[in-house]
């Protein structure tokens, strides 16, 4: 009997242990993180994510930009630290120049919806998917879709002055723009196949 309440006891105090080592001691002492400026965190379990959630989109983050500068360290759920970068040089380092050094962070839902296709795909994979989706985006194929753009671009176009003609001042274009997304999509898949 004693042998399992202290199995028991251990295994508590194991994960007691972990949970402090991943909320508090990780982020504050030892990730590589720590000396970037940001906001402090507010709660070791929600970290920052109270304040990008219940203000206005964006002016968090141009208050910390003024702030802090280009590069804000600020902290996500269970206090994990997450950098919120303003630079273009550094974003263009990040996206373009040395893309594949950058691991994309995993969207599980997303991978397991759309599969892992080029959007999802990380190194040789993505590689591979790309060099076979770039004859379809060469010069003249990507010319002979222009007026394809143009038509369903001018149908939306029209979509919205209708929207604005009738008085509506707050126009919630997601809808929109997702349907003109897919009839692109179709007209120029058509053309292709």
């Amino acid at each position: 009997m004693f042998n399992l309440i202290s199995l028991v006891s251990f295994f508590i105090l194991g994960v007691i242990g972990w949970i402090i080592y991943k909320i508090y001691i990780w982020p504050c002492y030892i990730s590589p993180l720590r000396k970037i400026p940001g906001p402090p965190s507010e709660n070791p379990f929600y970290g920052n994510l109270k304040t990008l959630l219940k203000e206005e989109s964006g002016e968090p983050q141009l208050r910390w930009v003024k702030q802090y500068g280009n590069i804000v360290k600020f902290h996500g759920i269970f206090n994990t630290p997450t950098l919120f970068i303003a630079d273009p040089k550094i974003l263009q380092e990040i996206n373009i120049n040395q893309s594949y050094d950058y691991i994309k962070p995993p969207s599980v839902s997303a991978v397991a919806v759309v599969g892992r296709g080029l959007v999802f795909a990380e190194g040789d994979d993505h590689k591979r998917q790309r060099k076979m989706m770039s004859p379809a985006f060469t010069h003249s194929n990507v010319k002979e879709m222009v007026p394809a753009f143009t038509r369903i671009a001018l149908i939306l176009k029209g979509l919205i002055e209708d929207k604005v003609n009738q008085g509506e001042s707050n126009i919630n274009l997601t809808p929109y723009v997702s349907k003109t997304t897919l009839d692109i999509i179709g007209l120029v898949g058509e053309k292709n196949i």
